[in-house]
C-alpha cells in the first residue's frame, strides 16, 4: 500500500498512516516500527524528512520549508526524522538519522562522521543531530554482530522493546550516580 506506515506532516502536526501488511522484508518491518513506534515515543513533534525504503522522496517538501538541502544522490541513512520540537524559534529541533539493521550497516564511527558531514552541508547544526541504529531484537544476530561497531554518542533501539533505548554515552567521565 502506497504511503504505508509513514508519518505525514500537515499544518504543524503529524499523523500516521498505518497499514495492514508490513513493508517488504525484515528492513521494511523495522522501518515501519521506527515510524509507528519510535518516532511518537521518543520525539515531541515528529515528522519524516527522508524514508529511503519507500522509493519516494518522502518529506523533501518539509525539508525545503525548513531551508534544508537534502541531496538524494548522497549516501543517506534509511530514515531521517525531525523532531520539530515545541519552541516557535526552532531552537529545540532535533534531526534524527536512523540506520535500519536487519543484517549489516550500523551507525559506526565512520558512518557517524560521514552523516554529520552530509548534515552540516545540508544546513543541519551538529548540536541538533542524533544517530540511531534500529534493530528487530537484542537477541538477533544482526545486533550481536553490530554491537562492537556502534559509535559512541549514538543510540540503539529495538522493535521488540519499543519503550527502551540504549545510549552509547561519550564525552567526559561521569560517575554512575550522575547518570541515574
Amino acid at each position: 500500500e502506497r504511503g504505508c506506515g509513514q508519518l505525514r506532516y500537515h499544518h504543524s502536526h503529524v499523523t500516521q498512516r498505518r497499514c495492514g501488511n508490513p513493508l517488504a522484508g525484515p528492513s521494511g518491518v523495522i522501518g515501519k516500527c521506527v515510524i509507528e513506534d519510535f518516532a511518537p515515543k521518543f520525539l515531541k513533534n515528529p515528522a519524516v524528512l527522508w524514508l529511503s525504503q519507500s522509493g519516494e522522496k518522502v518529506g523533501i517538501d518539509l525539508a525545503s520549508r525548513l531551508k534544508l538541502k537534502i541531496d538524494p544522490s548522497k549516501t543517506l541513512p534509511d530514515v531521517i526524522l525531525v523532531d520539530l520540537g515545541t519552541k516557535t524559534d526552532g531552537s529545540d529541533m532535533l534531526f534524527v538519522f536512523i540506520e535500519i539493521v536487519a543484517s549489516d550497516g550500523p551507525v559506526n564511527s565512520v558512518r557517524k562522521k560521514k552523516l554529520t558531514e552530509i548534515a552540516v552541508e545540508a544546513g543541519f547544526s551538529p548540536e541538533h543531530l542524533a544517530f540511531i541504529t534500529a534493530f528487530q531484537d537484542r537477541s538477533a544476530p544482526a545486533f550481536k554482530k553490530a554491537m562492537s561497531e556502534l559509535a559512541w554518542g549514538t543510540y540503539a533501539w529495538f522493535c521488540s522493546e519499543p519503550n527502551n533505548i540504549i545510549s552509547l554515552k561519550d564525552g567526559k567521565s561521569l560517575s554512575l550516580s550522575e547518570i541515574v
